[in-house]
């Protein structure tokens, strides 16, 4: 039996390599090797993935989206209400996926990758995805009604709107090294026709109604299971958007055959899978246990980022550990502000993350090519961090 955190290196880098194949089947088999190696139980790992009531109601949303989004797509209405909204393409391409991740539905990737393929479809498939994967999270970063931000403030002590203006000149930078790095050289274009906002909001109805029906029932009924909401809300979008669209409700088998609807609520359950083995393994016990500076805890921020593919958990390590070492709440608003941002950017590149596991099968794309383009916006917006982090470490 090897160490855990060594054990986890191990399945990471293997997972990587293997990422060209079928990324649920990749993900599902690297869970075990995990527990092979931590010693971990990978079926009471099993048991608890496949009996979370979340988790298997977030694999019927995956899938839901993913129906939704083809018919969206199939109908043309997506095409349509960008024509109707008259911006440029560039301008699309930076405004459309980042206005989609605000949405609170889970696999949301789903929305905005046909409309990334419909505004410049002769874009190479690789940087098409870094686009969609990038530009979906960066109002998200400063979003307060986002999940991690809410935990992040509970967790730190740090009012949840202070934390919102302390992302605010992050978000920015992050934005502009985007059209640097991904945008600036797409050729431009302006739409023929006229602009009609109301044409494009009717489109946009079957997208939007149900994550506002979610976030609704949330805010008002603070329900014990949301999930359950919003997949009876993805039904009727479908419902509406096939009645747009003027389709009957046999294509939605003609597109699940398309689009291989099974890979959505797979790659689902394969992330849930590989995360129990993560906490069962004792990996983030060891992390715990160690003595770590600010820097460091950036550091590792991004690489918990970018081996779990999600933020909550990677705060719930690193957060406690340096409030243990510096007995203070609430937390300084700058060294949260690092390690956050830290997270987030080790969570865009990794296949574990959905958008990018999602993007790259929508795209039909090889994940390592995904991370040739996608590594420069993130390793540029790193280092610049970790340069204000010095230059704010040298003047305090």
């Amino acid at each position: 039996m090897l160490p855990a955190w060594l054990s986890f290196i191990i399945i990471i880098g293997l997972v990587m390599i293997l990422s060209k194949y079928e990324l649920g089947v990749t993900l599902s088999l690297g869970a075990v090797g995990f527990a092979f190696l931590a010693g971990a139980n990978i079926i009471q790992s099993f048991t608890n993935a496949i009996t979370d009531l979340t988790v298997l109601l977030l694999m019927l949303i995956v899938t839901l989206i993913a129906i939704l989004g083809g018919i969206m797509e199939e109908s043309g209405l997506m095409i349509e209400m960008i024509r109707k909204m008259r911006i440029s393409r560039k301008t699309s391409l930076m405004v459309i996926p980042a206005l989609y991740g605000l949405l609170p539905v889970a696999g949301g990737a789903l929305m905005s990758a046909p409309i990334v393929e419909q505004i410049d479809s002769e874009e190479e498939a690789s940087k098409k995805v870094s686009i969609n994967v990038w530009y979906r999270h960066m109002l998200i970063v400063i979003y307060p009604l986002s999940s991690a931000l809410i935990f992040a403030s509970d967790l730190t002590g740090i009012n949840l709107y202070i934390i919102v203006l302390g992302l605010l000149p992050c978000m920015i930078i992050m934005w502009l090294i985007g059209y640097f790095t991904l945008i600036k050289d797409v050729s431009p274009f302006s739409e023929l026709g006229e602009r009609d906002f109301k044409r494009a909001f009717h489109n946009m109805l079957p997208i939007i109604i149900a994550p506002i029906i979610d976030i609704v029932i949330r805010i008002v009924f603070n329900p014990r299971i949301p999930e359950l909401f919003l997949s009876v809300a993805l039904i009727f979008s479908i419902g509406l958007a096939l009645r747009f669209g003027n389709l009957k409700i046999s294509i939605i088998k003609i597109i699940s055959k398309r689009m291989k609807i099974w890979r959505f609520p797979l790659i689902i359950f394969s992330m849930f899978l590989f995360l129990e083995v993560f906490i069962l393994s004792g990996a983030s016990d060891e992390i715990a246990s160690l003595n770590l500076s600010v820097f460091l805890l950036i550091l590792i921020g991004f690489f918990l980022g970018f081996a779990t593919g999600r933020i909550q958990l990677p705060i719930s390590i690193l957060i406690p550990i340096y409030l243990a070492q510096n007995a203070t709440i609430p937390m300084p608003l700058l060294d949260f502000i690092f390690i956050y941002v830290s997270i987030s950017l080790g969570y865009l590149i990794t296949p574990i993350h959905p958008c990018v596991t999602y993007s790259t099968d929508y795209f039909e794309t090889d994940f390592k090519k995904v991370v040739v383009i996608l590594a420069k916006p993130i390793f540029i917006s790193f280092l610049i961090f970790i340069g204000f982090y010095w230059l704010f470490f040298l003047l305090i």
